[in-house]
Parts: structure tokens; sequence; C-alpha cells
């Protein structure tokens, strides 16, 4: 480092006003150190130093307070109490220690960091940081980043993510139920349509078809026929993979029958599956009995001519795909379709120059993912979404995967989400999962999931600078989703 270099990064230290925290004790690493404190140490807490030219942010990964007073070689309460009463007011009787994670050394862009070559030397001061240094960092002004919240030890500094690091990179937002997953979709489904973005959600639950906001387009989950493949028909009659010979009078019904507008598309189907029986037997009659069984179900959301689901979408909105009344099945049959469709539409849209298909980037959120893409089964959704996290990046087009069992997710699908919004988690199993398949996390990052709170996330990857503890903001406009008061109902109902 040049010494101008250094001379400007001392002038802009002296006019911080800095707070001393401790010092740097013991033996360091450029990412690791051990620091004695005046003060408590909070857990997640940001700290700044300056040495060898450097200035760097560092994060309180582990706080001890301890008494070579009140120690463990008392063994009788009574000689603790005797200890406590004779103490005079303002002795100093605890002493208080901790682990810091150096983040990285501050550059001129502020919002980028990298660890310094050279680890603190003992002795080096250490401050708590300054508010300016944390907003240069998490509050970029730039028109790729929006506000999600506060730093949880910081409440009046602003946390921005790169959005467009969610389209190019993917996300997953993984946390425990009633832990705030939905309401973070919510808010990223709001900011993002206030800045002409578009968003697809995919509702297992309805949660999403009551936001208040004046960009919400609710689509009824309805597919023509005519429209699906073979695959995406054989998945409404819960007909197997395995099933080949009920696939193939499925197969040549398909053809035969063609869009034609002549007849409908059940009745064409059945009357040609009938005339496959004495081919095919006991098959055909197991695709024509499922037919005949889903029938009237499936004419509740699959309606001839009503075109193609990428004309439901309304660019620039919230776009809830409203799945809250079809069964599991079914929706992942309606999902891949989907998912299928906006590959296909933002691949023509790239190519066209936006004059066809999907002209602008879109981001697309799978919630309950692990019921769609789930580890130990074959599905629909999961051979679609693996499509759009391989893709993706190229066209456009960003997935967002939300799951209460992160252990239930497809690996594969996992480990291309370049991005984490991890809430609190207690399960060890699902803990582990996630640090097996998601890069990003670290062992002392898992070790603060079990104490988050409701609507504390902490979010990694490359939407953010550095790995940040944060209070998401809650979304006044998201009317359900939150825990029933059972109570409150049972008094007004008698």
């Amino acid at each position: 480092m040049s010494l101008a270099k250094q001379s400007r990064g001392i002038e802009a230290s002296r006019e911080l006003q800095l707070e001393l925290v401790g010092y740097i004790v013991g033996e360091s690493r450029p990412y690791r150190a051990e620091i004695v404190a005046f003060r408590p140490l909070m857990m997640g807490e940001y700290l700044y130093m300056e040495y060898y030219g450097y200035r760097v942010l560092a994060m309180v990964s582990s706080s001890i307070t301890g008494s070579n007073v009140i120690n463990n070689n008392l063994v009788d309460p009574r000689d603790i109490e005797r200890l406590v009463k004779n103490i005079r007011v303002g002795e100093k009787i605890y002493y208080y220690r901790g682990t810091i994670k150096i983040l990285g050394s501050i550059n001129g862009d502020g919002d980028k960091l990298y660890i310094p070559p050279i680890p603190p030397p003992p002795g080096s001061e250490v401050y708590k940081a300054p508010k300016s240094i944390l907003s240069s960092i998490f509050s970029p002004e730039k028109d790729m980043y929006i506000r999600i919240g506060t730093l949880l030890r910081e409440p009046d500094v602003e946390v921005r993510v790169n959005i467009n690091r969610v389209v190019s990179r993917h996300l997953g937002i993984l946390a425990m139920t009633g832990m705030g997953k939905s309401n973070l979709v919510a808010l990223l489904a709001k900011r993002i349509a206030e800045i002409g973005g578009t968003i697809i959600i995919f509702d297992y639950h309805g949660e999403y078809r009551f936001l208040k906001s004046r960009y919400l387009n609710v689509i009824k989950p309805k597919l023509d026929p005519w429209r699906l493949d073979l695959e995406e028909i054989a998945r409404l009659l819960n007909i197997p993979r395995n099933a080949t010979r009920q696939r193939m009078v499925l197969h040549e019904c398909l053809e035969s029958i063609g869009n034609t507008g002549n007849v409908s598309f059940f009745d064409g189907l059945k009357r040609c599956i009938q005339t496959r029986i004495g081919k095919y037997g006991i098959s055909a009659q197991k695709v024509l009995d499922a037919l005949i069984a889903y029938e009237g179900y499936l004419k509740r959301f699959l309606e001839e001519g009503i075109g193609d689901v990428i004309d439901k979408i309304v660019l620039g909105y919230i776009n809830v795909v409203d799945l809250s009344e079809i069964h599991v099945h079914q929706a992942d049959a309606i999902i891949s379709h989907w998912l299928e469709r906006l590959l296909e539409g933002r691949k023509i849209g790239v190519w066209s120059n936006g004059s066809k298909g999907i002209p602008t980037p879109i981001i697309v959120v799978i919630e309950e993912a692990h019921v769609f893409i789930p580890t130990d089964e074959d599905s629909a959704t999961k051979r679609s979404a693996s499509s759009i996290a391989r893709e993706g990046r190229k066209f456009g087009i960003g997935l967002v995967v939300v799951s209460q069992r992160p252990r239930g997710l497809d690996p594969t699908i996992l480990s291309q989400l370049g991005n984490l919004a991890i809430l609190r988690i207690v399960h060890p199993e699902d803990q582990a999962y996630v640090a097996k398949y998601c890069e990003p996390i670290t062992q002392d990052l898992l070790d603060e999931l079990p104490g988050l709170n409701i609507g504390e996330a902490i979010l990694l990857g490359e939407w953010v600078s550095i790995p940040t503890i944060t209070k998401i903001d809650l979304v006044e406009e998201k009317v359900s989703g939150f825990d029933i008061d059972a109570v409150s109902i049972w008094r007004k109902s008698f």
C-alpha cells in the first residue's frame, strides 16, 4: 500500500468519532483475533481497527464474561454471597473477552471488502464500528440495492441487498415455521415491484393473494390442456413414471386427437383410450379410469382455449399463482409447466432483444420448496427448477427457494443458490444439511441460528458485501400467514 493511500486512510479515521472497546491479545490471524474488552461484547456486534495502514471491519463471533474473584474454585454459594456483599461499588471484578472475525479491509468503494494479508498485532486498539462506515458497507446508494431491514445490533443502519445478484445467482430463504420467511418474501416482492421489477410467487398456502398492494396480480392456476405435454398430463393423472404401458397409451392418444377444435380435450382423450383397451388391456383401462376419476377435478384448472400461462403475467407486478385449492401432485405439474414456459419465454426475450417472449428479467419464488423439489424423490418441478438453477443467470430469471425443512431440499439445487437468508433453525439435521450444501455458511454463523428471534436473519452470499445479521422489516400489507389467535376466535363464536 502506498504512503499516500495510508495517509488518506489515517486522515479519514481521525474524522471518525471512535469509541474504544478493547485491545487485541495473544496470537491473531488475518481472519480471526482475540480481544480483551472494557465492557461485555455483543454477539454480532461490528468493530473497527486500524493497523499497518489497513482500515478493518470485524464482527464479534464469541463473547465471554468471567471473574478472577468469583471463579470455579468456589464451591460454596455462601462464600460467593460474602464476596458479592463485600465488593466495593465500582470495583472491577469481571473481565470481558471474545473472538472477533475479521470481515475485511475497507477500500475506497466502501461496500467492497477484502481480507488483509497481515493479522492485527497484539495491543492493537479495537473500536466500536462507526455508523458512517457501517452505512457505507450495508447501505450502498446504488440503483441495484433495495432495503430489507436494519442491522440487528445497529438499528439506525439500513441493510440493503443487491437484487441483481438474486436474478443472477438465485436465493434460498430457510427457517423454521413461523420465523418470518413469508414476511421476507412479501418484502422482497414489494421492493421489487416498486422499482418496476417482475416477480412470480407460486403460493401453495394462499398467503400472498391478499397482499395489500396496487401491484398485485393474482392468477388462477388454469392451464390449457392442449398446451401440456405427455409428462405433464401423466403427472396430473397420477400415472407413475415407471408405468410404461400406461404412458404409451396416453402418448398415442395425445398424438392422435390433436388440437383440431372438432372435439373437446377430455371427450377426445376418453374415446381414444377406449379404442386402445383391446391393444393394451388393463393398462389402457387404468388410464381411462384415472381420467374419469379426475376429470371433474381437473376441469377446475384445465380450460381449453385459455392460452399461454406467460400471457397472464403483468410486468412490473407481484404475480401470485394461487395454488391453495390444488392437490400437491397437480400443483407440481402446474409449477413445472410454468417454470418451463418462463424459461422459454425469457430465452425468446433475450434472443429477440425484447420484441417477443418475456422482455424483461423476472424472479420466481417457490414456496414450500421441500415439497416440490425434494431430495428423496423425483418431481416435475425439480427437473424444471434444476434447468433454471443452471441456465437462469444467462437469461435473467432468478430462482428463490423457500423452505421450513432444508434437509428435505434437493442438494443439487440447494448448492446452486448463491445467496441465502437464514432465519432461526434449531434442528441439528437442518443445520448440518445447510452447512454441507450451502457454500457461504460457516460454523460460527451456524452457532448463531438457534439464538435468532422472529424476523431476524443471517444474510450470506453475493447479494451482501459480508455476512450480515439483520432485523427484517415487517410488511404491514401482508394480512395472512401469521399465527391464528384461536382464543379470540373461540370467544367471538359463543
